[in-house]
C-alpha cells in the first residue's frame, strides 16, 4: 500500500501537536511540583489549558489552509496582530469558566487555589498569546518553507515542459527543413536517373526511419548522428555530384558521446549551403570529433569560404536552432560558434 505525501504531512502534523502540547502540559506539571503547588485541581488545570490551546491550534491551521495559504506572510502576520490575542482571551474566559463551575459544584477542591482577579486574568491571557505565537512562529516556519519548496518544484516542472515543447517545435523545424530539401532533390532526378532517384529514395527512407527513433529523445550518441549524416551527405551528392565530397575524423572513445538530434546533420547543411553550393567546384567537407578535457568534447564541420553571392538572403535560422537545441540539452554548458581562418569552421563544445 502505498503512502502519499499528503499522509505523510498530515501524520508529521498531528505528531507535532501532540508533542508541543504534550510537553507545554509537562514542563507545567513540573514548576507547579517543584514550586509546592501542585495538586488534582492545578494538574487538571493545566491538562485543560493545553487541551483548550490543541483546539485552538488546530482552528488556526484550519483557517490559514482555508482563506490565508495564498497570502503574503506580511498579510498573515497583520491578521495574527488580533487573532492570537483575541484567542488567548477566549481560552482563559472559558479556562476560568471551567474553573468557577467546577468549584461552584465542589467547593473542598478550591483549597490552597488563588483567588481570581482581573490582573491574573491579563497575566494569564498574556502567557497563553506567548505559547500560542512560539506555536505559530513553528507552524508558520514549516509551512512557508513547504510552500516555497512547491512553488519552487513547480516552477522548475514547468520550466522542463517548457524546454521538451521548444525542443520539439525546434526539430519540426530542422525535419521539415531537411525533408523538403532531399524530396526536391530527389524530384530533380526522376527524369534524368530514375536509378540514382529510387537510390535516394531508400536513402531518404533510412534517414527518416533513425530519425524517427530520436523524437522521444533530448540526445543521441555520436554514433547514430554519424550514419544519419552520411545518409544526408548521400541524398545531397545527387544534387552536387563530384563537387561534394567530405572527410571524418572522428575519435572512436566519443562515439557514445551525447548531442542533440540533427545538429551534426544542421552543421553540415549549413556547410554545404553557405560553402560549398558557392564555389564553382565545390569542396570538401571535414568532420571531426576529439575530445578537449576529461570531461568535455568537441566537434567540428569545416569548409572552404564561398565564392560566389548567396541567391537567396539567408535567415540565419540553422545555427540559432542549433544553438537552441544545444541550450535545451545541456543549458549553458554547450556552446557553438563559428570561426573564419581561410576556411569556416563551426565548433560545438559540450560536455562528455
Amino acid at each position: 500500500m502505498t503512502v502519499t505525501s499528503t499522509e505523510i504531512n498530515h501524520k508529521k502534523y498531528w505528531l507535532f501537536q501532540l508533542a508541543f502540547w504534550g510537553g507545554y502540559w509537562f514542563l507545567d506539571i513540573i514548576l507547579v511540583t517543584a514550586l509546592g503547588y501542585s495538586s488534582v485541581l492545578i494538574n487538571s488545570i493545566f491538562a485543560i489549558l493545553s487541551l483548550l490551546m490543541f483546539g485552538f491550534t488546530h482552528a488556526l491551521r484550519f483557517l490559514y489552509k482555508r482563506f490565508f495559504h495564498q497570502k503574503s506572510l506580511a498579510h498573515l502576520c497583520l491578521q495574527l496582530l488580533w487573532l492570537l490575542p483575541l484567542a488567548s482571551v477566549v481560552i482563559q474566559f472559558i479556562l476560568f469558566g471551567i474553573i468557577y463551575m467546577t468549584l461552584q459544584s465542589n467547593p473542598d477542591l478550591g483549597q490552597g487555589l488563588q483567588q481570581s482577579s482581573a490582573g491574573s486574568f491579563v497575566v494569564y491571557s498574556m502567557n497563553t498569546c506567548i505559547m500560542l505565537i512560539l506555536w505559530c512562529l513553528v507552524y508558520l516556519f514549516k509551512a512557508e518553507w513547504a510552500k516555497r519548496r512547491q512553488i519552487e518544484k513547480t516552477h522548475w516542472e514547468n520550466q522542463v515542459k517548457l524546454r521538451d515543447i521548444e525542443l520539439q517545435f525546434l526539430r519540426s523545424q530542422i525535419n521539415s527543413h531537411f525533408l523538403f530539401n532531399a524530396l526536391n532533390n530527389i524530384r530533380s532526378l526522376i527524369l534524368e536517373d530514375t536509378q540514382a532517384a529510387r537510390q535516394g529514395l531508400t536513402d531518404l527512407a533510412t534517414l527518416l526511419r533513425g530519425l524517427m527513433h530520436s523524437e522521444a529523445k533530448l540526445t543521441v550518441s555520436l554514433r547514430d548522428e554519424v550514419e544519419w549524416v552520411k545518409g544526408y551527405l548521400a541524398l545531397e551528392a545527387l544534387q552536387f555530384e563530384q563537387r561534394l565530397s567530405y572527410e571524418l575524423a572522428i575519435n572512436p572513445e566519443l562515439l557514445d558521446a551525447q548531442l542533440p538530434p540533427l545538429l551534426l546533420q544542421t552543421l553540415v547543411e549549413n556547410a554545404i549551403k553557405h560553402g560549398i553550393a558557392r564555389r564553382r567546384l565545390g569542396g570538401k567537407i571535414r568532420i571531426s570529433a576529439d575530445s578537449i578535457s576529461f570531461n568535455r568534447w568537441r566537434l567540428q564541420v569545416e569548409n572552404p569560404t564561398a565564392e560566389l553571392p548567396m541567391e537567396h538572403e539567408s535567415n540565419g535560422i540553422g545555427l540559432k536552432n542549433a544553438r537552441d537545441r544545444l541550450f535545451a540539452a545541456f543549458d549553458h554548458n554547450a556552446t557553438l560558434e563559428l570561426h573564419f581562418s581561410g576556411t569556416v569552421i563551426a565548433t560545438a563544445e559540450m560536455p562528455s
